[in-house]
């Protein structure tokens, strides 16, 4: 289940793990089960994200009606998108 405290844990994994191929690994193995996606800010085209922090923003992924997109209701949320500025 994703909730608020599920994000602050992610975006403190992600301040001190960093963008490099190593951060990315531990960090998705930080939280195994949770579909986790890195992508660049640009990436997310017009996109308003959830949550914006320093260097990078969380977008919550929604699966209803049988497809994947950007959702702003965190009970809907199946996953996370970490997109970096």
């Amino acid at each position: 289940m994703i909730n608020d405290t599920t994000l602050d844990t992610i975006e403190a994994a992600v301040e001190s793990a960093g963008f490099t191929a190593q951060g990315i690994a531990s960090v998705k193995q930080a939280f195994p089960g949770m579909r986790l996606t890195y992508c660049l800010i640009d990436d997310m085209e017009a996109k308003r994200p959830y949550r914006e922090c320093e260097g990078f923003s969380l977008f919550l992924v929604g699966g209803s009606d049988h497809c994947l997109g950007v959702t702003y209701t965190i009970e809907q949320a199946i996953g996370v998108v970490i997109a970096e500025e």
